[in-house]
């Protein structure tokens, strides 16, 4: 019925434009997070990076040049869903799958760097720590140490034992209640660097995750595209189900005997004669 017809076009045309907004928005909103978040882990370990020898900022790295091909990966996937071709979603397509095996790796990779890095970091925060102490600069207020100090609310190495020889410093006080910071800030700033690693693995299992809807929206417009279109007034082109309907003609003696170009060329069957049926009369017994 044209009522039914009718239905299943709008249901096929709001399909086709979700689908082109969620091939459209889906790695953008990724790529957007994956920059912001990267970017924000970076500048907050490049405070500090010089105690740990400018070690373990990579993944950071990384994360934000995956969030730059999210963004030209955007693009693409807008190009092929403008142009509408088979051939340029392909290509989208194989770009996002690769895309979503090297998020999985950096995650892998940001958890293991996570379960290696206290044994350097530790050497490289005690080698900084001991350069501290030898240059005397604990009154230093620009020190990176000082900083370490008062934004981390630690206090020393392993804690305020370290200063028994120089005395304890500004930065190891705090400025509310003045009291002294007991954490040491080798364990502080090593699990600060934890939990920055555990933050890009989150971020990059999400962000794959999210974005293996594309992989879907790309197979669902494909396979929309393999359907007839119309031209709307006003000038686009939408894809339309169309429903073939068969017509049964009547086997006429005239079809028969006049067969046409694309039927059979074998003469027709002679239909065999049927000879009427014919009742026996009924005898009726005469009465006297």
């Amino acid at each position: 019925p044209p009522s039914v017809d009718s239905t299943r076009q709008t249901v096929s045309l709001v399909l086709e434009e979700n689908t082109l907004n969620c091939e459209k928005n889906v790695p953008k909103i990724c790529g957007g997070a994956q920059l912001v978040i990267g970017a924000f882990l970076l500048w907050t370990h490049r405070q500090y990076s010089p105690i740990v020898k400018d070690q373990f900022w990579e993944p950071f790295a990384v994360l934000i040049v995956l969030g730059l091909v999210s963004q030209l990966l955007c693009y693409l996937g807008w190009t092929s869903t403008s142009r509408k071709h088979r051939c340029y979603l392909g290509t989208f397509c194989a770009f996002l799958v690769l895309l979503i095996v090297i998020l999985f790796l950096v995650s892998g990779w940001s958890v293991a760097t996570k379960a290696h890095l206290i044994t350097p970091a530790e050497l490289a925060i005690e080698s900084s720590f001991g350069e501290f102490l030898a240059k005397d600069s604990t009154k230093d207020q620009t020190h990176i140490w000082n900083r370490l100090q008062r934004d981390y609310h630690c206090c020393g190495y392993n804690g305020i034992h370290d200063y028994k020889k120089v005395g304890v410093p500004w930065s190891c006080y705090d400025p509310i209640n003045s009291k002294v910071f007991n954490a040491g800030c080798m364990h502080v700033f090593v699990k600060s660097i934890e939990m920055n690693m555990v933050r890009v693995a989150v971020v990059a299992i999400a962000s794959a995750l999210i974005q293996s809807l594309g992989i879907f929206c790309v197979i669902q417009l494909t396979m929309l595209l393999r359907r007839p279109t119309i031209m709307l007034p006003n000038g686009e082109n939408h894809s339309i189900r169309v429903k073939r309907t068969r017509e049964m003609t009547p086997l006429s003696a005239a079809n028969i005997s006049n067969p046409t170009p694309h039927s059979s060329t074998k003469p027709p069957i002679p239909l065999k004669p049927v000879a009427t049926r014919v009742d026996p009369p009924v005898i009726k017994p005469s009465s006297h």
